[in-house]
């Protein structure tokens, strides 16, 4: 027999061995039991997260011998034929290849016949999103009122370029990334079975390669096994998928943070003799600096993904470090891996970025920023500036003194500012002498914030 690759041979056979979609697996079993089956079903999601994998396993219960049943034997012509895929009732359909109105027509003709061997017709149309909206109408009457035993179970990526009409017409299930500590605990179990170890390193690798789908895991470690032989080390994974490693970057990280511009482009340089693109070295220093942020934010309890050689590093670069100065870190290297894809020097992009981070080798918090509002209030001091403003209190009358005489209505509008008809001459020279100095004084403070 020809070799089958990991992706195929650890390919879950029943609802219970689909990986971290009890959601769907459970309502499933549950309208089996309750024979509460329903005439289309559309099951979205990312890739490689089991949504082909569980509409074979729907159909295989439907037209189990024994059935329908929520756990399928898995010994019956029915169930075997099934897992094969050369079962006459359940048909696998692509639909980016039969997209066209004559093949939905012909496929709404079949549908009409009676069942060859099983209980139930099935059609299962994967990656339905790229049929024709000519097609999708053609699917429309079929799909309302079609005929008994008929079921279609449709798979797509992207929910939103089905039409509304079709998805009013089925019970929508959404799949889920897989969680890495799901993912790694079933990848160290079927590695096991097949002889293979791998570290933790390179086991958490994998998981984050992978980006949440499972086949893309298992893929992963067939090349990994084929590289490396069934002893998998983290070291041999950087090497294979080509990643950044995470002492350069650790090294780079610790350059921009002390200042020290020539170290910092120093290794920036010598990743790039390494054979890393700018955007590949861009896009792990800010993945990097990401979990730094975390770690200076006191979030470590987020980085489940990333090794323990890594955090120890992170860890190390976090201590006494605002997260303020990681925070802008950040920013400046992310505008620029978004110049980076439409720039002609991808390079002198890269390098500017680095050299402007380098420059913010310390970012102030709010109470570390400098005293300005006493040197607001020296400035005011100052003779030149007049004497600071002072504020008055207001005073009620029980409180005031029973001897102090109360101001006549003229001295309390004088006061005020409202009788200014007999102002002198001499009252007038020291007013722009004074509003002189107000502006003197603001320019001055101004000075002090630009300063800051």
């Amino acid at each position: 027999m020809s070799y089958l690759v990991f992706a195929r041979k650890w390919r879950p056979q029943s609802f219970e061995e689909v990986l971290s979609q009890d959601h769907v697996t459970i309502t499933l079993r549950n309208a089996i039991d309750m024979e509460r089956i329903g005439h289309a079903y559309l099951l979205t999601g990312p890739r490689g997260v089991g949504k082909t994998t569980t509409a074979r396993i729907f159909a295989k219960a439907l037209n189990c011998e024994k059935g329908p049943t929520s756990k399928p034997c898995q010994q019956c012509d029915s169930c075997k034929s099934i897992t094969t895929g050369n079962h006459m009732d359940v048909r696998e359909i692509d639909g980016a290849s039969n997209r066209g109105i004559d093949q939905i027509r012909d496929l709404r003709e079949r549908a009409r016949y009676a069942t060859a061997s099983g209980k139930y017709k099935i059609y299962i149309i994967d990656e339905v999103h790229m049929l024709t909206n000519e097609a999708f109408n053609a699917l429309l009457k079929i799909l309302e009122e079609p005929p008994d035993m008929v079921i279609f179970i449709f798979a797509t990526t992207q929910p939103r370029k089905v039409p509304d009409t079709i998805l009013s017409r089925c019970q929508r299930f959404d799949f889920r990334r897989i969680p890495v500590s799901d993912m790694s605990e079933y990848l160290k179990k079927e590695a096991a079975s097949e002889g293979i170890t791998l570290d933790s390193a390179a086991l958490s690798l994998v998981c984050r390669a992978s980006g949440g789908s499972l086949r893309d895991a298992l893929s992963l470690m067939d090349q990994l096994v084929s590289f490396s032989g069934n002893d998998v080390k983290g070291e041999e994974v950087t090497k294979l998928l080509g990643l950044v490693e995470t002492d350069l970057l650790y090294d780079i990280t610790s350059g921009i943070l002390a200042g020290n511009t020539s170290r910092a482009i120093d290794h920036v340089s010598g990743a790039l003799a390494k054979g890393y693109s700018v955007d590949e070295l861009l896009d792990a220093l800010i993945v990097f600096l990401r979990n730094l942020l975390l770690v200076a934010t006191g979030a470590q309890d987020s980085l489940i993904e990333v090794p323990d050689s890594e955090s120890r590093l992170l860890v190390k670069l976090s201590e006494n470090l605002p997260d303020i100065a990681v925070l802008n870190i950040l920013r400046i290297l992310s505008s620029a891996s978004i110049e980076v894809k439409r720039s002609s020097l991808p390079r002198v992009t890269l390098e500017t970025a680095v050299i402007t981070a380098s420059k913010l080798s310390r970012a102030f918090s709010i109470d570390e920023l400098p005293p300005v509002a006493d040197k607001v209030f020296e400035v005011c001091r100052q003779p030149e500036h007049g004497t600071p403003p002072q504020i008055e209190v207001a005073v009620t009358e029980s409180d005031s003194s029973e001897d102090e005489k109360k101001p006549t209505p003229e001295e309390a509008a004088e006061k005020s500012g409202i009788i200014e008809d007999n102002v002198p001459a001499e009252d007038e020279d020291d007013s722009a002498d004074d509003a002189e100095k107000e502006k003197e004084t603001s320019r001055t403070i101004l000075g002090l914030f630009d300063a800051v």
